[in-house]
């Protein structure tokens, strides 16, 4: 690969090694069983969800509004397991980040993994702060990029978005979307991006044949467009929105425009954690 450059981070926890070069980035996450586990965690009107490989390797994608996730963990790790390998902040928005701010003072963190689009709130700069201070592996997202999970059963999450430098765009507009890939099975995570962002997923990534769509905002009006659905054609989509929030998430417009592609919908103010199983072929829910 051209002007190929190599940067590689040690971090303590088991061996993390993350290796960089230029437009692809692989983070290998070297720690047995076949199931793929992913909880979208009930937290209220915020995102986090929780994967866990195989091999023991785990990964928190957003970390909700509150130390909510703090009650919601210990129901989905292993009992006394206080180590998470990855962190990922798809925006820095409250409801996305304020729940890690307790799970770094709670938890031994490998490495975080952030959009690149940053906030002026006081709570923000706790969290970064607390990840400097920690002296947490901090990595920008970019397309290409793959967080191995798991090397012997290929599991990794993929970025997709962003392809560029958004750290001059606002929150939604350039919030981190990835994939997640476990043999023949797959989950798309939309964080908080817009139809602006899912038009540049649409147009330069074959997002087709989509397990489950993590529905993006909570199921606002300014996510989940037509070409989204078009493409990926997910088997089932997931909302994580709070029992009676201010926005009306998830929007009509929204769940209508599903139940239009004939995709089923799960919400978690209904349903609470919804806990969804890999064995390679497909996806469970429950």
């Amino acid at each position: 690969m051209k002007n190929r450059k190599i940067i590689t981070i040690f971090a303590f926890l088991f061996l993390f090694c993350i290796t960089v070069w230029s437009q692809s980035q692989v983070i290998e996450v070297p720690k047995d069983g076949d199931l793929l586990k992913v909880s979208f965690l009930d937290v209220g009107q915020g995102d986090a969800i929780y994967i866990e490989a195989p091999n023991g390797r785990q990964m928190i994608i957003d970390g909700g509004p509150s130390q909510s996730i703090l009650r919601s963990l210990p129901e989905v790790m292993s009992f006394g397991d206080k180590t998470i390998d990855v962190i990922v902040i798809t925006n820095p928005d409250l409801d996305h980040y304020s729940g890690f701010i307790p799970v770094l003072d709670n938890y031994s963190i490998g490495a975080v993994l952030e959009a690149g689009t940053s906030s002026d709130t006081s709570m923000y700069k706790v969290l970064q702060n607390k990840i400097k201070a920690e002296d947490v592996p901090h990595i920008v997202a970019f397309k290409g990029q793959r967080i191995v999970l798991d090397e012997s059963k290929n599991i990794y999450f993929e970025i997709l978005f962003p392809d560029r430098d958004v750290s001059g765009w606002s929150s939604n507009d350039g919030s981190l979307i990835g994939r997640l890939v476990y043999e023949d099975t797959t989950i798309l995570f939309m964080g908080d991006s817009t139809k602006l962002a899912e038009g540049i997923v649409v147009s330069g990534s074959d997002i087709s044949g989509t397990d489950i769509l993590k529905v993006g905002h909570h199921g606002s009006s300014t996510s989940t467009g037509t070409a989204l659905l078009e493409e990926a054609r997910p088997k089932l989509a997931i909302i994580s929105s709070g029992l009676n929030n201010r926005y009306g998430h998830p929007k009509k417009d929204v769940t209508d425009r599903l139940s239009n592609f004939g995709i089923p919908y799960l919400v978690t103010m209904y349903e609470g954690t919804i806990n969804c199983e890999s064995d390679g072929v497909e996806f469970v829910c429950e």
